[in-house]
């Protein structure tokens, strides 16, 4: 599903090319020669990933032209050399610009430290904020070095964290409209006032973070599809989902409705919905999936027009397995048979707790992760925890082999096999589509009721979830 979702962002990406005067970009790098050069744009993958637009071969003088007959997409470009990336350019209206700096200045980091620029007024003010805050970080961070042994060195931090605090205030305000002031901001974090008081007399501990959160999102404008080759959103998207939202699902969900409700134009909302619900379906989060069914149904399924046919469909059977398997749900019954081919479902096992275990003979991980499952049964059967571990293999002979192997009779072993009124041997279990059993083991814990408490459980952290779970009770 993620190399489902990889290859659809790329796709939407290659949608926005608009026809219209072409662009023109030339590279005057000084001393680099003979070298294929790339411009590529930051995709929103992470991971410094990139889409490559165009290739160009630099001269012996290291002149790299760029040109097409068709406009690029407007954001914030790379231009790099054999895959490595050299600086960023912004690609906005106005594309036909030219750049010069040298191979020395490439080389001390992006951005150069000599960049000069013709015909871009865009990328003027790019180069001219960039290297005023290189300089001022480059001080910063000699700063704390000193810190440890010079106390005045904290002080001196303070001012010019004040002076670029306002560098940036009085950049976005008189530059406001330009391209580079919306990553400025994009990039910007709030600036969050003393907390105040509480009627008892104490300061608000929670007023940082409340504030922080809720103008976390106060500078990227999320009409501007520009951003979207960009790093910052992405990063933005990221550290707020991982950072300052409850990993609950109603905490989830209002949050990515608040999001997508400020998301406008197909690209935009397209990628919103991408990089929110790729986080959630296969999340170690308990209850989280959730989050990947709401966004299923409302923004796939519930906005057509924003995905091809095939992707509609995919997310519908999707969703078809995922919403019965949802925490709270009661878990559907599993028909299957004991070690004497007697009938013993699911809903037959009376315990406080039941493990359920969907394992293969042969798998390896099921192997390594049986004896960690038997030491986890031994210490708490006497809480009402039993297993039910059954092999979606249908191999009898190898099944009884493994039980005997890793003597797991304690367990409450049995198979989908079964003999219809003709004697001849029938399967009830759709392990894949009823149980979502994509990869072996899968675990489920189902509470007294079979209702499930979590899916999808790594075998290694049965115990920890158990000394949490069985902990709550007594706290109450």
């Amino acid at each position: 599903m993620r190399y489902f979702f990889y290859l659809l962002l790329l796709t939407f990406f290659s949608y926005t090319v608009s026809a219209q005067s072409g662009y023109k970009i030339t590279a005057h790098i000084k001393g680099l020669q003979d070298s294929t050069c790339y411009l590529a744009y930051y995709t929103g993958l992470g991971n410094g990933q990139f889409f490559v637009q165009d290739t160009a071969q630099a001269d012996a003088q290291g002149n790299i032209t760029f040109t097409g007959t068709k406009k690029l997409p407007e954001g914030l470009y790379v231009i790099s050399i054999s895959q490595w990336r050299l600086f960023d350019v912004i690609v906005d209206a106005d594309q036909q610009f030219e750049l010069f700096t040298d191979k020395e200045s490439v080389a001390g980091g992006n951005p150069p430290k000599n960049m000069k620029v013709s015909g871009s007024i865009e990328n003027e003010l790019f180069y001219q904020m960039n290297n005023q805050m290189k300089t001022q970080m480059t001080a910063l961070q000699q700063l704390r070095t000193q810190a440890q042994t010079d106390p005045s060195a904290a002080d001196k931090m303070k001012v010019i964290q004040k002076d670029l605090l306002e560098y940036r205030k009085k950049f976005i305000r008189e530059h406001a409209g330009s391209f580079t002031a919306q990553l400025f901001k994009a990039a910007g974090e709030p600036e969050v006032p003393a907390a105040p008081k509480l009627p008892n007399g104490k300061v608000d501990s929670t007023f940082a973070y409340r504030y922080y959160k809720k103008h976390y999102f106060d500078g990227v404008d999320l009409t501007d599809e520009r951003l979207l080759r960009t790093p910052f959103l992405q990063q933005k998207l990221d550290y707020y989902f991982d950072n300052l939202v409850h990993q609950l699902p109603d905490s989830l969900i209002k949050e990515a409705d608040f999001l997508m409700s400020r998301a406008k134009g197909n690209e935009m909302r397209r990628y919103v919905a991408f990089r929110i619900t790729s986080k959630y379906e296969q999340s170690r989060v308990l209850g989280t999936e959730a989050l990947f069914v709401h966004m299923g149904e409302k923004y796939y399924v519930g906005e057509p027009v924003l995905w091809d046919s095939s992707t509609v469909t995919n997310f519908k059977n999707r969703i078809k397995i995922l919403k019965p398997l949802l925490t709270g749900n009661k878990i559907p019954n599993m028909y299957q048979t004991d070690t004497l081919g007697k009938p013993l479902n699911l809903y037959d096992v009376k315990a406080n707790y039941t493990v359920l275990l969907i394992y293969s003979d042969d798998c390896s991980h099921c192997r390594e992760s049986t004896p960690g499952l038997k030491k986890f049964y031994e210490k708490y059967k006497s809480k009402g925890v039993k297993i039910y571990a059954t092999d979606l293999r249908r191999d009898v002979t190898e099944w009884k082999k493994f039980i005997h192997e890793f003597k797991t009779q304690d367990f409450i072993n049995v198979i989908d096999v079964h003999k219809d009124a003709q004697g001849k041997t029938v399967h009830y279990t759709d392990y894949l589509n009823t149980f979502d059993a994509q990869a072996t083991p899968t675990i489920y814990v189902l509470d007294k009721d079979k209702k499930i408490l979590a899916r999808r459980f790594p075998a290694e952290e049965l115990d920890k979830y158990f000394e949490f779970l069985l902990s709550q009770p007594a706290k109450k």
